[in-house]
């Protein structure tokens, strides 16, 4: 008889139930203090609108706490929202008494959590009252007072410039610092830009204006206690999930993008640019449309066999050109990049104008195919551009429909790598989303690598509200059919101005095509037009050429 195996008969209960205890914290990976199982506690600021906060009931709400409570029912889990003071939600969760806290990713802070994929890219502005100097950059403030949220990133950010003379004010929440430089307490706010836009709209703060370009491009995480990599690995693979099945930008167009008034939440209210639209009888309709005429161009009617095939073989061979057009920032005059404009030389017929064949390209479905590669050769050139902060980027014009794609998609992403900030993607409107359902699948996956979405030649072809609102775009495109008589007709400065106020409502950045003269870039800067391009700032111009251009100019001269 083996006496060993009787031994210490009372070690195996015990045994037993660390090995389960083992066990079920594998499994279960976010199990509160108070003992119930599968319960994901998130921590977050109570007032953070449209991110979280706390509604009028005391109930959490906001597009971060609509994708936890996504994440953690995929998971299989029952979320529970803890909401406070954000410097509170900090230290809780380097205690681990919170599982997950949203929050933008910076160095100092990944040396206290581990970070999810991200969630979006987002931006900080520098606000303050129209009339004051607009700065293109943070190492610009010297001898003023910003205005932060404590613990935010923002105040990481200006705590790096201490000793330079700048005075700073912590405050309590990210729109307090806008309504302190709106009291004349401070100087600057830094905040982020969809922040300051909801400050602005909801605390009528009408002479607060963004006073400089798009700053301290982070990317937004889930945070969790550092040593739990496991929690870590599933709300990734469930954002995977989420993606995929166009849950989160279906969340991200309903908190961040949507153009429908909800009740209780003023963030969503439309802006009095909007009711402008609707007044005009815009709102959910295709906005007129000025055609340009085409360049003539011999040889070049639709349905032409010889010159498809002559079209496919240049695609197929790389012997497509291109130019780029440069784009400022109205205020600063800063060169903030370019837009790639296709070009074709063909052998027998010569120059041909791009009417005469991108249709083709779009009607034979090769125009995905064109795109792609015309992109691979702006951002190769794009290396040779002198380094900038924030990044130049190159606009690529896209059609939505090709985003429906998921192989071209991937090939997007597969080309950009790790420089997504660099690319613009402009959505066409010269067709009705055929698959929208799709192309909602890809906007968030383009966007988790920090690729931008800009819907060009805005009002001009099939657009919507509707689109608008699936697209949610990170920029609007004014097409040049509103902007060449925009100093005599009165329509189109009321439909500019009411976009540009539907813009900034969003959250995006507004960019006018076609600018001729100094008048009408000067008219579209007071409106709070950001950015613009046309043949009066830069003609278009050969790769070379444009990297020259930025070594030797700054800013644009008019």
């Amino acid at each position: 008889m083996d006496h060993r195996r009787d031994a210490h008969p009372r070690r195996l209960p015990w045994l037993l139930t660390v090995l389960v205890a083992t066990l079920l914290a594998v499994a279960m990976p976010a199990i509160a203090d108070d003992g119930v199982p599968g319960t994901l506690r998130i921590g977050g600021d109570a007032n953070y609108p449209p991110y979280q906060f706390l509604d009028e009931d005391g109930h959490a709400d906001g597009f971060d706490v609509a994708l936890a409570r996504e994440v953690a029912g995929d998971l299989g889990l029952e979320p529970r929202f803890e909401l406070g003071e954000w410097d509170t939600a900090l230290d809780r969760l380097s205690r681990g008494e919170l599982d997950v806290v949203p929050m933008f990713w910076s160095a100092e802070r990944e040396q206290r959590y581990l970070f999810t994929q991200p969630i979006l890219i987002r931006h900080h502005a520098l606000f303050g009252q129209r009339g004051q100097p607009e700065l293109e950059s943070l190492d610009a403030l010297a001898n003023v007072r910003v205005a932060v949220q404590r613990a935010g990133l923002a105040a990481e950010a200006m705590h790096a410039l201490a000793g330079r003379g700048v005075t700073l004010l912590e405050l309590d929440t990210e729109s307090g610092s806008l309504v302190a430089v709106a009291r004349g307490e401070a100087d600057y706010a830094l905040a982020p830009i969809g922040i300051g836009y909801y400050a602005i709209h909801q605390f009528n703060l009408g002479n607060m204006i963004a006073l400089s370009p798009p700053l301290l491009e982070r990317k937004y995480v889930f945070a969790v206690p550092r040593g739990r990599p496991d929690l870590v690995q599933r709300i990734d693979a469930s954002l995977e999930r989420l993606r995929t099945a166009g849950v989160q930008n279906d969340l991200y167009v309903e908190w961040l993008g949507n153009l429908n008034p909800r009740q209780q939440q003023p963030w969503t209210l439309l802006s009095a640019g909007l009711a402008a639209l609707v007044a005009l009888g815009l709102g959910g309709y295709a906005w007129r449309r000025k055609t340009r005429p085409a360049q003539a161009t011999s040889g070049t009617a639709a349905g032409d066999p010889a010159l498809m095939a002559d079209l496919q073989d240049a695609i197929a061979s790389d012997r497509l050109g291109f130019m780029l057009q440069p784009q400022i920032d109205l205020r600063t005059g800063r060169w903030l990049g370019a837009e790639l404009l296709v070009r074709w030389n063909h052998p027998r017929r010569g120059a041909l104008a791009p009417e005469a064949f991108v249709p083709m390209a779009e009607q034979a479905h090769v125009i995905g195919a064109m795109n792609l590669y015309l992109l691979r050769c702006g951002l190769a050139q794009r290396r040779h551009w002198p380094q900038a902060e924030p990044p130049l980027h190159l606009s690529v014009n896209v059609s939505a429909n090709d985003l429906a794609d998921p192989q071209l998609v991937d090939a997007i992403i597969d080309a950009v790598g790790q420089d997504g900030a660099a690319l613009m993607l402009e959505i066409t409107e010269t067709d009705v989303m055929r698959e929208p359902d799709r192309v909602a699948e890809a906007l968030p996956r383009l966007r988790a690598h920090g690729i931008r979405i800009s819907v060009d030649d805005f009002g001009a072809g099939h657009s919507s509200l509707v689109n608008l609102r699936r697209l949610a775009p990170d920029e609007l495109k004014i097409d040049r059919s509103f902007v060449a008589a925009l100093l005599t007709s009165r329509s189109d400065q009321a439909i500019v101005t009411a976009t540009i106020g539907l813009a900034h409502e969003l959250g995006a950045t507004v960019a006018a095509e076609g600018i001729e003269d100094a008048a009408t870039q000067r008219w579209l800067a007071e409106a709070g037009c950001d950015a613009g391009q046309g043949f009066g700032i830069a003609r278009p111009m050969t790769a070379d050429e444009f990297a020259a251009l930025l070594r030797s100019a700054p800013t644009a001269r008019f």
